[in-house]
């Protein structure tokens, strides 16, 4: 890591720790001796500390805001702008709920629902956010969208459709179950 990069953490990590201190958060560990120069370690304290902020400073979220939200992000033509409505969505509601209502949409949805699920299943893997359990990857869920997405894929012939979600498939075989191994070459 350059130096500059050093300085830039530094003065991150102070800064986080004032707004810790300001919002009355204890710290959690920061890394220490040669973890001080492994970047993924510092990046995954900063990000984790980033987050815990960000669930105190955010005023809590009605229920009502959820399925809006939701169907703003499934609905929003632009998918470089999907995140402005799953960013608050995960950081309201966690990761795994978002998560599941996309997979639903998935499920049932339109053409039109399937692509914008898919650009929002995309950002649902947002840092900044997390989920409702901390550090929850869902992997669970993760699978669950391997084997809609690859139904979906073969089953359905719009173009559109196909080319969002082939993009968000592990088309790996050793990356899938037995069950999916045996239509990946489909």
């Amino acid at each position: 890591m350059d130096e500059d990069r050093f300085k830039r953490y530094d003065r991150y990590e102070r800064a986080l720790i004032e707004v810790l201190d300001l919002l009355g958060l204890a710290h959690p560990p920061a890394p220490s001796g040669d973890e001080r120069t492994n970047q993924k370690v510092r990046r995954h304290w900063q990000c984790h500390v980033a987050l815990m902020i960000m669930r105190e400073a955010a005023p809590q979220q009605p229920e009502e805001l959820f399925e809006p939200l939701m169907r703003a992000a499934v609905y929003e033509p632009d998918p470089s702008h999907t995140q402005w409505h799953i960013r608050p969505a995960l950081a309201a509601f966690g990761r795994r709920r978002v998560q599941t209502r996309l997979l639903e949409y998935l499920r049932t949805g339109t053409k039109y629902e399937i692509i914008g699920a898919a650009d929002a299943w995309y950002c649902s893997y947002l840092r900044v956010a997390g989920s409702g359990v901390e550090d929850d990857p869902c992997t669970d869920l993760r699978h669950d969208f391997q084997e809609i997405g690859l139904h979906i894929y073969l089953t359905n012939d719009d173009p559109r459709v196909r080319s969002r979600l082939i993009s968000l498939l592990n088309l790996r075989a050793d990356k899938n179950t037995p069950e999916l191994r045996r239509v990946l070459p489909q």
